[in-house]
C-alpha cells in the first residue's frame, strides 16, 4: 500500500543516534521499478567513497563485475546498513549477486527493504517484516493540526473540520500531510479550513479515491506558474531521481522560468522548487554525491500523469525505418498534438527514420542501450519538429540512470547541419556518444541554447569555433571529452555561463585562436566548481591577473592540472600568480 509512510519511516531509522552509532556506513539507494543491479551498484559507489554527483555519470561506463568488486573491498571488515527504498519488481540473480557482496562485511551488516508489493517481500526471504496498516482516524487529525495549522489559537476553532478532513485521509499519513500542507499555505485561518472541507471536488464522480481528491486540491492551491513546472513531470516515469540542478534546466527549455532579469531564472527555480517541496510533491530530497537530488511521490506521479492527457511517455523498441506515428491511437485514448515524447529504444534497435506527428513537439528523449542514430533519421527529425525545446540523445545522463542497464554507447557519429533549423532549443545532450567526432558549425546558430552536455564523447576532436555566438548558454558539460586538446577562443564571450565543468587553458600567452587562462576574465556568473587544464611553457603573470578570479562571487573551487612543462612550476608560484580571494579554494589534481 502506498502512502503509509515506508520511507519515511526508513528515513527515521537511518537517522537515529543508536543506528549512527552501530554502523559504520549508512547506504541509501532509490531502486524504482526495475531492479537494475547496475544502477544500484553505483549509488552504492557513489554514496561509499564520498564521489560528486557527476561521477555517477562516469561509472556507468565500468563494467558490472568491476563495481560489485569495487564495493565489496570497501565494506570488508566494516558494519554497513544498505536501505533499498521503493522496490517495485525485484530479479532474483540480480538480488542474489548483491547480497552475495554485502556478506563479506561485518556480523551485523544489514540490508532493509521497503516495498509496497508483499510478493517481493515474500521472495526476498527477509529475516523480519513489518506491515504499515493505516492510521485511525485521530492519529491523521493528530497530522494533520500538526502540519496545517499556522496558529495553535484555533485548534479549538477548527476541530470539528478538521477531524472530517482526518476522516477523508483514510488512514494514509501521507494524504494528512499533504492536505496539511494545502491549508497551511492557503492560510486564510478558520474560513480556510471551511473552504477545503467545502470544496466541490468531494462529490466529484470523476476522482473516486479520496487520496486522488486530496492531490487535486493541493495542485489546485499551487499557484499557477509552480504547476505548470509540476506538470512537466508527467514525461518523467515513476521513481525517476533527479538532480534539483537538471530539473531547473528542464523548466528553464519550457519557458516556465520566465523572468525579466535573464539572470534571475535559476532563484525562480529555487523559489518553484521549494514550494513544491513545502507541499509534499517529493517523496525526499537528499544530498547524493555534493548535489540536491529527489523524487517525486508515486501518488503526486499519478496524479500529475492523469492530468496531462496531452503528454505522451511511450515506450518502443524500434527497428531499422520504423516510422513512429503519434497521432494514433493509443491505449483507447488518441494523442494528438503531442509536445513532449519519451522513446525507450532496445539494444542493437535503430532510432527511427520518421516520427510522423511530430510537428508540436517540445520535448524529446531518446533512452538507449546502444542505439544506432543515423545522420538521416537526425535529419528528418530537425526539419520536422522546428518547436523543439529540449533533445537529450544521451547515454549516461539521469534519464538512462532511471531507465535501465547500461549499454555500449550511443553510435551516433555526425549531427547534420540541419541542427541550425532548431532556432528554439535550450536544451541539447549529446552525452555518451562515444564515436562522435565533431560537430557541426551550425550548432552556434542555435541562439537560444542554454545547455549543452557532451559528456563522455571521448572521440570528439574539438569544438566548433563560433562557441562564442551561444551568448545564452548557461550549463556547458564536457566530462570524459579526452580527444578535445583545446577550447576555442569564443568561450570567453559566453558571459551567461554557470556551470562549466572542464576547460582547457593555455596559460603562457594570450592565445588568438583558443581559449587561455586570462580569458575567464568575464566569466563572472560561474558557480560552484570548475576543472582547469592550464597547458603551455609557463604561467603568464598578465593572463593570470586578466583572470579576475576576484569577481567570481559565487565560485566555489578552482581545481587544477598542470599540463607538460607547466607542471615543473611550484604549486605555491602559481596559486600566487592566480591570487584568489581567501573564498575560493584552489586544488592541484591530475585530469
Amino acid at each position: 500500500m502506498e502512502g503509509t509512510g515506508k520511507t519515511y519511516l526508513a528515513r527515521c531509522i537511518c537517522t537515529d543516534c543508536q543506528v549512527l552509532e552501530i554502523f559504520d556506513n549508512i547506504i541509501w539507494v532509490n531502486v524504482s521499478d526495475d531492479f537494475d543491479l547496475g544502477k544500484i551498484a553505483r549509488k552504492i559507489i557513489l554514496s561509499l567513497e564520498g564521489l560528486e554527483h557527476d561521477s555517477l555519470r562516469l561509472l556507468t561506463l565500468v563494467p558490472l563485475q568491476s563495481l560489485l568488486d569495487r564495493i565489496q573491498r570497501k565494506i570488508v571488515n566494516k558494519k554497513s546498513l544498505l536501505v533499498l527504498d521503493g522496490v517495485g519488481r525485484y530479479d532474483c540473480d540480480d538480488w542474489e549477486a548483491l547480497r552475495a557482496v554485502f556478506q563479506h562485511g561485518m556480523s551485523g551488516s544489514g540490508i532493509l527493504v521497503t516495498t509496497h508489493e508483499h510478493s517481493v517481500a515474500g521472495a526476498m526471504e527477509s529475516s523480519y517484516k513489518f506491515c504499515l496498516g493505516k492510521l485511525s482516524d485521530e492519529l491523521c487529525w493528530m497530522i494533520l493540526r500538526e502540519v496545517g495549522l499556522n496558529d495553535d489559537t484555533l485548534e479549538y476553532a477548527v476541530e470539528d473540520i478538521g477531524r472530517e478532513l482526518a476522516r477523508r485521509c483514510e488512514g494514509l499519513p501521507f494524504a494528512a500531510k499533504v492536505l496539511g500542507d494545502a491549508i497551511r499555505h492557503y492560510d486564510f485561518g478558520i474560513r480556510g479550513w471551511d473552504v477545503f472541507l467545502r470544496n466541490c471536488i468531494w462529490k466529484s464522480p470523476r476522482i473516486p479515491k479520496y487520496m486522488s481528491k486530496i492531490l487535486s486540491l493541493s495542485y489546485c492551491n499551487l499557484p499557477l506558474s509552480v504547476r505548470r513546472c509540476l506538470s512537466y513531470w508527467a514525461i518523467f516515469p515513476k521513481s525517476f531521481e533527479i538532480s534539483k540542478t537538471l530539473l531547473v534546466q528542464h523548466w528553464m527549455a519550457q519557458g516556465c522560468l520566465y523572468s525579466s532579469d535573464n539572470l534571475e531564472m535559476e532563484l525562480k527555480g529555487e523559489e518553484y522548487f521549494k514550494c513544491l517541496e513545502a507541499h509534499s510533491c517529493f517523496q525526499y530530497c537528499t544530498r547524493d554525491g555534493g548535489m540536491l537530488t529527489c523524487k517525486m511521490h508515486s501518488l503526486v506521479h499519478d496524479c500529475v500523469q492523469s492530468l496531462s492527457p496531452y503528454d505522451l511517455m511511450m515506450r518502443f523498441e524500434s527497428v531499422k525505418q520504423l516510422t513512429l506515428n503519434l497521432s494514433s491511437w493509443t491505449e483507447e485514448v488518441k494523442v494528438v498534438g503531442t509536445h513532449h515524447l519519451v522513446m525507450m529504444i532496445a539494444q542493437g534497435a535503430g532510432f527511427p527514420m520518421d516520427i510522423s506527428g511530430a510537428e508540436k513537439l517540445r520535448t524529446l528523449v531518446a533512452v538507449t542501450q546502444g542505439c544506432l542514430i543515423t545522420s538521416q533519421a537526425l535529419s528528418n527529425l530537425f526539419k520536422q519538429s522546428k518547436h523543439l525545446r529540449l533533445l537529450d540523445l544521451s547515454l549516461t545522463s539521469g534519464w538512462h540512470n532511471c531507465f535501465g542497464p547500461s549499454g555500449q554507447g550511443n553510435i551516433l557519429d555526425e549531427i547534420p547541419v540541419e541542427i541550425c533549423g532548431l532556432i528554439n532549443l535550450s536544451y541539447l545532450s549529446l552525452a555518451g556518444s562515444k564515436v562522435l567526432k565533431i560537430l557541426p558549425e551550425t550548432l552556434c546558430d542555435l541562439h537560444n541554447l542554454q545547455s549543452l552536455d557532451l559528456t563522455g564523447c571521448s572521440s570528439l576532436r574539438k569544438l566548433p569555433d563560433g562557441m562564442g555566438k551561444l551568448m545564452n548558454l548557461r550549463y556547458f558539460y564536457t566530462w570524459c571529452c579526452s580527444s578535445i586538446t583545446s577550447y576555442p577562443k569564443g568561450i570567453s564571450c559566453l558571459t551567461s555561463l554557470r556551470e562549466l565543468t572542464n576547460v582547457i587553458a593555455r596559460a603562457d600567452h594570450n592565445d588568438s585562436k583558443e581559449f587561455t587562462l586570462g580569458d575567464f576574465e568575464r566569466l563572472n556568473n560561474l558557480c560552484g566548481h570548475v576543472r582547469v587544464k592550464l597547458v603551455g611553457n609557463a604561467v603568464d603573470a598578465d593572463e593570470a591577473i586578466r583572470a579576475n578570479l576576484g569577481n567570481k562571487k559565487d565560485l566555489d573551487r578552482i581545481r587544477i592540472n598542470l599540463d607538460g612543462d607547466i607542471g615543473k612550476e611550484s604549486q605555491d608560484v602559481i596559486k600566487k600568480a592566480l591570487n584568489p580571494p581567501s573564498d575560493l579554494n584552489i586544488e592541484f589534481v591530475g585530469w
